[in-house]
């Protein structure tokens, strides 16, 4: 038990590269030209590194000791930003137009379920009456107040973010 514990210690560094480049053990075995499984018995020090494996565990080993551990952020592409805050902006106006359908057809709906005692009376039980009030009530069900409310809400995530980008773009440096 003694020998897998030192061969641990030596091997300590291969968890450590993961981590600090946040890679997966199958990832890492990509890296190192070894199996996920080979990986793994490596970190629990059932088994030594292969030689084959040396020199990109030696790349990797001099990358993690010279980058820095916050590296400097990349600045801001205004042209990215522009194109998202005008596909926000676009997409609020689209909720906009859906919300004023929803509106109508939920108009239409209540005025169909107002009309039915009328209806019934005129006409007596018919099976098409069956029909027009289902389709009112479905109708409910999918245009009515929760869906109208999910759409402003929606719209309203978005013109929020276009106002941050907005924001961001005049904070930034140029």
């Amino acid at each position: 038990m003694r020998n897998a514990s030192a061969l641990a210690r030596r091997t300590s560094l291969v968890p450590r590269l993961r981590v600090w480049f946040g890679l997966s053990q199958a990832a890492l075995g990509y890296c190192l030209g070894l199996s996920r499984e080979m990986v793994s018995q490596v970190e629990r020090g059932m088994r030594r590194l292969p030689l084959s494996a040396a020199l990109p565990q030696a790349a990797l080993t001099s990358a993690l000791h010279n980058t820095p551990a916050e590296p400097a952020p990349e600045a801001l592409d205004p042209k990215l930003l522009l194109r998202r805050q005008r596909l926000c902006r676009h997409r609020a106006g689209q909720l906009a137009y859906e919300q004023l359908q929803l509106t109508e057809r939920v108009a239409w709906a209540r005025r169909r379920l107002a009309a039915l005692p009328i209806l019934t009376a005129a006409v007596g039980p018919a099976p098409w009456l069956s029909l027009f009030e289902a389709d009112a009530r479905a109708e409910l069900l999918r245009s009515g107040s929760p869906a109208q409310a999910l759409l402003r809400v929606r719209q309203a995530t978005l013109e929020f973010e276009a106002a941050e980008i907005e924001k961001l773009l005049t904070t930034a440096p140029s």
